[in-house]
């Protein structure tokens, strides 16, 4: 199995390759012989599939033990379906550390709870599909335009310290060339102002660099647009995350953030549902080269 380093996307993987083991068992959810073994309610291991809940190792090996035996084996040795093989210490090893929370201490306990799993996703992901419409994503922000964001009445503190450390050192996916950023930027992120004028130049300038890093794919979607998809006006972000075994379809999972909360959608009509989005948003967006010259005409503008 690949490693995942954080604890939130250990959990959720977990949960993935453990629905994805049952399927393989051809099992339902309700089986009570599966619930047995278990020793719990067909909720829990709905909770645990999800990566809501953990697990302790003993149960996990039990667990994974019955699919295993489920599945049977061929005349080679093999999984009789024809599947990865499953290994129970390759299981055992992504569940250690998914209930570690010492983490979020230090200047990362700026994250309120609900978004710490989008910062592990960003983390973790090998895609990022991005669409706002009123401000710069988190990971294309200057550490001006974070200080404008984050300062009371614009006086720097030590939480707005703590705040743009936070988000500066999310900012280091950027350089991993194994995971590939999409944004699609409504042109009244490029418009609203946050803190000067000289704030937003630069944040244009820093855009159109960060274009073009060849992970990096930033489209504009202007006023102009004559057609867009009828939920325009609702961000949100598309995390792809590989899985742990070759063979099982990657996490996918989308993130919707409101004032004071947020939710991770990962159903198959959502994931459905904003793809469809995603891709009518990417056909109304100008393409990255004549986005980038958008963005250097923005940049101007604020001269």
């Amino acid at each position: 199995m690949r490693d995942v380093p954080s604890p939130t996307t250990k959990r959720k993987v977990l949960g993935h390759e453990l629905r994805h083991l049952r399927q393989r068992a051809e099992l339902d959810i309700t089986d009570s012989e599966l619930l047995s073994v278990l020793d719990r309610s067909w909720s829990v291991l709905s909770k645990l599939e999800n990566g809501i809940t953990g697990i302790r190792q003993g149960p996990l090996r039990d667990l994974v033990t019955f699919y295993k035996e489920k599945i049977g084996t061929d005349a080679a040795g093999g999984p009789a379906d024809g599947g990865d093989p499953i290994d129970l210490e390759e299981f055992a090893e992504l569940n250690r550390g998914a209930e570690n929370r010492g983490r979020w201490r230090g200047h990362r306990g700026v994250y309120s709870k609900w978004f710490r799993a989008a910062v592990d996703f960003e983390q973790d992901a090998s895609a990022i599909n991005i669409y706002l419409t009123e401000l710069v994503h988190g990971l294309f922000q200057t550490e001006a335009y974070m200080q404008a964001l984050f300062a009371p009445v614009h006086e720097p503190n030590a939480k707005t310290a703590a705040q743009v450390k936070a988000r500066l050192e999310r900012q280091e996916v950027l350089n991993r060339p194994d995971v590939e950023v999409t944004a699609i930027l409504s042109e009244s992120c490029l418009r609203r102002m946050i803190g000067s004028r000289d704030v937003m130049l630069h944040q244009m300038l820093y855009l159109a660099e960060v274009a073009m890093r060849p992970n990096v794919h930033i489209h504009v979607l202007p006023f102009a647009t004559p057609v867009v998809p009828k939920a325009h006006s609702y961000p949100f972000v598309y995390f792809r995350i590989p899985s742990a075994s070759p063979r099982t379809p990657p996490l996918e999972t989308v993130l919707v953030e409101q004032f004071t909360n947020c939710d991770y959608l990962d159903g198959f009509q959502d994931l459905a549902d904003y793809s469809g989005l995603w891709t009518g948003l990417l056909g109304a967006a100008l393409d990255p080269a004549v986005s980038r010259d958008f963005l250097l005409r923005a940049a101007k503008d604020y001269e």
